[in-house]
């Protein structure tokens, strides 16, 4: 902030200008890590040659066969921890997981107008 501008850990910069917003402020640093946290899970989860389907918000929807599926979340949470340990300076973060299992589909509610 004396600099006149904040950055993330791989150097995603914002200007903050001569009057930033205080909410601006206090929350870039945060959003602004977590996705970088998320493009690195989501390089490192394509680099170990597991199907991503898409970052969902602040997840990640992955696909595998389901005689690989408990495998493959186990190892798509540690590449996601490893990447929170990178960003953070070492601290991993724990993730969730909603498994969905063949025939059952991902689906969210929020998109149920679409």
């Amino acid at each position: 902030m004396l600099h006149g501008k904040l950055w993330t850990v791989f150097g995603w910069t914002a200007h903050t200008g001569n009057n930033p917003n205080p909410r601006f402020l206090r929350n870039f640093l945060m959003q602004g890590n977590g996705s970088e946290m998320l493009r690195l899970a989501c390089c490192m989860v394509v680099e170990q040659g597991i199907r991503l389907c898409a970052p969902v918000h602040d997840a990640i929807l992955i696909e595998a066969p389901l005689d690989e599926l408990d495998a493959t979340i186990a190892k798509t949470k540690a590449l996601m921890s490893e990447a929170s340990a990178i960003v953070l300076d070492g601290f991993c973060l724990r993730s969730d997981v909603d498994v969905i299992r063949y025939p059952d589909r991902y689906t969210d509610e929020r998109g149920g107008k679409m």
